[in-house]
């Protein structure tokens, strides 16, 4: 009889059993939800100020098999249009079509602002990676129903900067929940600093829908505390995913045109 117990505990936590995903696991998951091994794909941002509102469409390309390489290029309007951002490995370029110029950003301006919008040219190539450059301490987990009445696991997390991480932010709590296999971010509150009672701004996730064969949020909200009524919005329109670009898309001459 005890042999049989020991066979069926073998079975139910042996080799083939189910390993509930770590919290770095499920953070990573969320972070590159919209990336991938690679992906394409476009979508309109929509930026509201005090001065100004103004509205663009972009191409993003994506890819982190090996090294990382992001392009994401300006569609439309004709005014904006051909600006755009480089990322391979570790360095970022910026370019302006109008003076034919492109930068070379470096770590310190990783949290200006990308085209005057709520967003950072952090934001905008994924420089950092949450799993990667911060570490990850649970504050909460509870379960609760999504809009559709599944129940669904949240889990919510404080991250801080790795000693070594040139990263903009003290400390991020960032939100996301699971629902079996399906991992997604819904809120990412920025603070300046660890210690700082107030973030500097909030990044919210909605809209979930299929795009490109995943359930993916396909809206980002971003807002800063200390000016209420402006927002960034970036919707996506399209998505794809695990497709084979050309090594010719992550080069300046890319950029360029």
């Amino acid at each position: 009889m005890r042999r049989g117990w020991l066979v069926l505990l073998v079975l139910l936590v042996g080799p083939g059993a189910a390993r509930a995903a770590t919290l770095e696991e499920l953070v990573k998951r969320a972070d590159t939800v919209l990336r991938g091994q690679s992906s394409a794909g476009v979508f309109t941002m929509e930026i509201k100020t005090a001065s100004y509102e103004r509205s663009f469409e972009i191409v993003v390309w994506d890819e982190s098999r090996g090294e990382e390489r992001t392009l994401v290029k300006i569609l439309g309007p004709a005014l904006w249009r051909g600006h755009g951002t480089l990322k391979l490995g570790n360095q970022l370029k910026l370019y302006n079509p109008r003076t034919n110029h492109v930068t070379v950003v470096s770590h310190s301006m990783l949290g200006d602002s990308w085209m005057g919008s709520h967003f950072s040219n952090d934001d905008l190539v994924k420089e950092t990676r949450l799993a990667r450059d911060y570490a990850i301490r649970e504050l909460k987990q509870w379960r609760a129903r999504n809009e559709l009445g599944q129940q669904v696991t949240f889990h919510l997390a404080e991250l801080t900067p790795k000693p070594t991480a040139p990263v903009p932010w003290g400390k991020i709590v960032y939100e996301i929940r699971e629902r079996g296999e399906l991992v997604l971010p819904t809120r990412a509150d920025y603070f300046r600093k660890a210690s700082d009672a107030t973030p500097e701004r909030h990044l919210r996730f909605g809209d979930v829908k299929r795009l490109g064969g995943r359930e993916v949020p396909a809206r980002m909200e971003m807002t800063v505390t200390r000016k209420p009524g402006e927002h960034t919005r970036i919707i996506y329109k399209s998505i794809t995913f695990d497709l084979k670009i050309p090594d010719s898309k992550f080069t300046e001459q890319a950029l360029r045109h």
